[in-house]
Parts: C-alpha cells; sequence; structure tokens
C-alpha cells in the first residue's frame, strides 16, 4: 500500500454500445505499443477543427444530427406525416410543427426533449467546444483562454463547470453500465492483484499524517481492466474489504495482496490468497513463490497524476473523478480520440 503528496494534474485525458465481453491473455505483459498513422492523427479533433466544422449554430445542428444527438424528424400522432422543423431563437435546436391547420396537436415540440442539449441556455457550438475543452482535460482557465470565437459573451467559469459536470456525469454512467457489462475480472487459476493506496496530501506539507481517501485497487495478470473503488468512510477493514473485492473479482481467482491483516479471510471467500510481505529484508518485493503485487503498486502513481491536488479531499466528487480516470485510461491505451468518446457516451446515456 502506498500513500501521495501533492500530485500534479496530467494533460492525458468507450462505447458501451459496441462492447464485446472482456477477454484476457495468458501473458502478463501488457499490450505491445503502436504509433499511430498520420492519417489516424489527422483524423482527430483538435481546436482549429472545432471551431471550423462546428463554429456556427448550422453546422453544430447539422453535426448534432448527423451523429444522432438530436432527432431529424418526427411524424405527426394525428396526421401519420411529418412535421416540419421551425427555428426561434439562436440558443434552440428547432421545433417540430405539423403544418396542418386542422391538426389537434397545435404545442410545438422541441427537438431537444429528452436530448443532450435540453433546455440549453447557451448556443450549441459553445456546447461542442465546452466539451472537446473537457475531453482534452483542460482548466476552466485554459477554456475560457483558447476560445478564439467572436462571440460577445464569453464563458463564464460557472458555465463551463456546469457543462464539466454535466460531461463527467454521462462518462460515470457510462462507465459503471461497463464494468457491470463486462463482468468480473479473475476466475479460476487467474491471478488477480490487490492493493490499497492513499490519494491526499500532507495537512500543512508536514508530517506523516495524510488527509484524503483510500482507494482499492484490483488488476487481473495479463489484463488491462483495472478496478478501483473508494474505501467508505476510510475504513480498511475486513468488513469493507472483501464485499468491495467480491464485487469486482470472481470466485476462484489467485489473490496476491501485501500482509494488511483485513486481506487474512480471503481465503474463506472462495478465492486463493497469496501474499507478499514488504517488511522481508531479503526480498521485500517477491515471495519466496513469485507472489507479488507490483503490478498493481506501479499503478497509483501513474492514477494520483491524473489528479489535481485540489480534488484529493474533495468528498463531493471525489468518486466520480475515479470513474472519468478509468474513462480516459482506456482512450489512451486504445489511442482513441478523446471527443469522439465522449460523443459516444452522450449517445449512450441519451439513447
Amino acid at each position: 500500500m502506498s500513500a501521495s503528496e501533492d500530485s500534479q494534474p496530467s494533460t492525458s485525458c468507450s462505447e458501451v454500445n459496441n462492447l464485446e465481453p472482456r477477454q484476457s491473455t495468458s501473458s502478463d505483459e501488457p499490450p505491445a505499443k503502436r504509433h499511430l498513422y498520420v492519417s489516424e492523427i489527422k483524423e482527430m479533433w483538435n481546436l482549429v477543427k472545432v471551431f471550423r466544422k462546428l463554429g456556427t449554430r448550422e453546422q453544430a445542428i447539422a453535426f448534432a444530427e448527423e451523429r444522432g444527438m438530436i432527432p431529424r424528424s418526427k411524424m405527426c400522432h394525428y396526421h401519420k406525416k411529418p412535421m416540419l422543423v421551425i427555428f426561434s431563437t439562436n440558443k434552440t435546436v428547432g421545433y417540430f410543427v405539423c403544418n396542418k391547420r386542422v391538426c389537434k396537436n397545435k404545442t410545438r415540440i422541441s427537438r431537444s426533449t429528452g436530448t443532450w442539449f435540453e433546455n440549453i441556455k447557451i448556443e450549441m457550438s459553445q456546447i461542442f467546444y465546452i466539451m472537446y475543452a473537457y475531453a482534452s482535460k483542460w482548466t476552466y482557465d485554459m477554456t475560457i483562454k483558447e476560445d478564439f470565437s467572436e462571440r460577445e459573451n464569453c464563458l463564464s467559469r460557472g458555465t463551463i463547470n456546469d457543462w464539466f459536470n454535466y460531461c463527467r456525469e454521462a462518462v460515470v454512467i457510462y462507465q459503471i453500465d461497463k464494468q457491470t457489462f463486462e463482468g468480473k475480472i479473475g476466475g479460476p487459476g487467474k491471478i488477480v492483484q490487490i492493493d490499497e493506496s492513499k490519494f491526499g496530501k500532507r495537512k500543512y506539507n508536514k508530517g506523516r499524517r495524510i488527509e484524503g481517501h483510500w482507494v482499492l485497487g484490483m488488476i487481473e495478470d495479463g489484463s488491462e481492466d483495472l478496478r478501483l473503488e473508494i474505501c467508505p468512510d476510510n475504513v480498511r477493514s475486513s468488513d469493507i474489504l472483501i464485499p468491495l473485492i467480491k464485487k469486482h473479482v470472481a470466485e476462484g481467482s489467485i489473490i496476491h495482496t501485501d500482509m494488511w491483516r483485513a486481506y487474512n479471510d480471503l481465503g474463506n471467500h472462495g478465492f486463493t490468497h497469496k501474499r507478499v510481505n514488504h517488511s522481508d529484508p531479503d526480498n521485500p518485493f517477491v515471495a519466496p513463490d513469485g507472489t507479488h503485487t507490483q503490478r498493481i503498486e506501479s499503478q497509483w502513481r501513474i492514477v494520483k497524476r491524473f489528479f489535481v491536488k485540489d480534488n484529493f479531499n474533495n468528498r463531493e466528487n471525489f468518486t466520480d473523478l475515479i470513474y472519468e480516470y478509468l474513462w480516459r485510461r482506456e482512450i489512451i491505451k486504445l489511442k482513441e480520440d478523446p471527443f469522439e468518446k465522449l460523443i459516444d457516451v452522450i449517445n449512450y446515456v441519451y439513447k
């Protein structure tokens, strides 16, 4: 287990519709890395592309229609014929109306009802820009600074914060459903390494006491499927850790942990439990039988680098940030476009 001091934010940044069951390899090595082709890189979104293709209301609406984020058409329930699309203000995506005077349904139906754009107060092009900023993991200041559009009213911190939270909420829903769909990691004969770490910083930057959150991490050998869980009330007892482990790890798995006493009862819950003694003066990293937790422990520095230090003690959204990290982690490993994946997430949540 480990603990962290102040961490620096990282500049690093999946669609359930196309989810496939998780597959493990027999090797403990991660997948081979490859560089993207130039053509693949050019297909990805950048700031210039956002303003060139989504900079106007008409472009933003056309893009939303193309990506299925708003409906293109709707049938009149009375006449059973396609309704017309009309626009009123610059902040709407249009309304469906029937052009028959005798139509009983005279109420306009907003195209944004039940979509990502319902009740929006800013222009659609601004929303896409904020989505790009969130996907790129920009700060509020950078989002304001890089907005080189010629709008009269610049984006406020409050507006950016609201839409960043909307994006994160969608990512959390998606990521939870994704883990549920993929099922538990491990299984008979498969090794799962488990460790817990404290996320936080020293009070007043002094002493050994670290304030923050205890996080339980689990990863299967030969798989990139990392599972993270917040320890409720910062308690690491057996009553807390074992249910969290059973939530994510299949029975019959071979579990590797350190000597923390809360793990002692794992053998009575359908697991084969092996431990490594980090206090062993001869070899604190690998037990004589080869048991180790080096892979899960190596994840902590990477995970903590993701977090801005102000978020360590934020009890309100720390769990959401953990799910966001897992979402961004997969995008980075698969070398995908974060803006495109965010659109996939939104389409999944608002399907």
